[in-house]
């Protein structure tokens, strides 16, 4: 069994593979002030609740965008799995041992290494067959871009949905935090439902447009056709736009998570 583990700036997320299916799955709010002791604590008791037999896990994989807490989960996989963990990085793209790849024409270049899960599970739930678009919806609205031969073409990075509302309530005194929920209107009656129309539609034309935009691009650079792109949103706020939008070809709540379930099989 496999325990991998993708640190976001939000929140944690941890699953265990039986084979290639999540037997179980947590999301932990992220805080970099707990110890690994602290966090091995919880994540036994989630085992222990699951009925997971820890001495099943035989390897741990590491993703991470807050450095901080890689050592306090390096801590957590030699508990749970009595070795130390593979510990994701970006120059694995350049290794030739993936599906995807950083063009090494570029060798500074690098991407958060939950993009690079992204685009490998985009890559792979479509076989390979065309380029890919792997949309993600978290505390930092991403497009990861695969072209049809597998190269990482690049990247776009925006506030995400939740940081967008947070923003607006911390720094203005009179405006709330608010649901995030399509307004009926782009005509806001109210604060809540003019934020509402502000972000959350003004978020369904800027992923639209950057779609299009994207498309475009990576046509005039690789000649891969507009209409051949999949899109493959994921995130924990997909959900919001995912009914007022058709831009999306599927969605995959666990995209990132599979994406490090496929890099342990060709690594470890």
């Amino acid at each position: 069994m496999l325990f991998a583990v993708d640190i976001g700036n939000t929140n944690i997320v941890a699953a265990i593979f039986d084979g290639d299916k999540i037997a179980v799955q947590w999301r932990i709010a992220t805080d970099s002030r707990r110890t690994g002791d602290e966090y091995t604590s919880i994540l036994l008791t989630l085992c222990r609740e699951a009925g997971i037999q820890i001495k099943f896990l035989e390897k741990s994989i590491i993703s991470s965008v807050v450095p901080a807490l890689i050592g306090p989960f390096v801590i957590v996989c030699q508990h749970l799995c009595g070795k130390n963990p593979f510990i994701l990085s970006s120059d694995l793209a350049y290794s030739g041992r993936l599906p995807v790849r950083l063009d090494s024409a570029s060798p500074h270049t690098n991407i958060g290494t939950d993009l690079l899960c992204n685009a490998v599970s985009a890559w792979n739930l479509f076989e390979g067959k065309g380029p890919v678009i792997a949309v993600d919806f978290g505390t930092a609205l991403t497009l990861t871009v695969a072209d049809s031969g597998g190269t990482i073409r690049g990247v776009t990075i925006s506030p995400g949905l939740g940081t967008a509302i947070k923003a607006l309530a911390t720094n203005a005194a009179q405006l709330p935090f608010v649901s995030l929920e399509a307004p009926s209107s782009s005509l806001g009656m109210n604060t809540e439902t003019a934020i509402q129309a502000g972000v959350v539609l003004g978020y369904k034309g800027l992923v639209e447009y950057l779609v299009l935009q994207v498309k475009a691009d990576l046509e005039k650079l690789t000649g891969d056709k507009a209409e051949t792109v999949k899109v493959v949103a994921t995130g924990g706020l997909n959900k919001v736009l995912k009914p007022i939008t058709d831009v999306f070809t599927v969605v995959d709540k666990d995209l990132t998570i599979r994406g490090l379930k496929i890099i342990s099989d060709l690594v470890l």
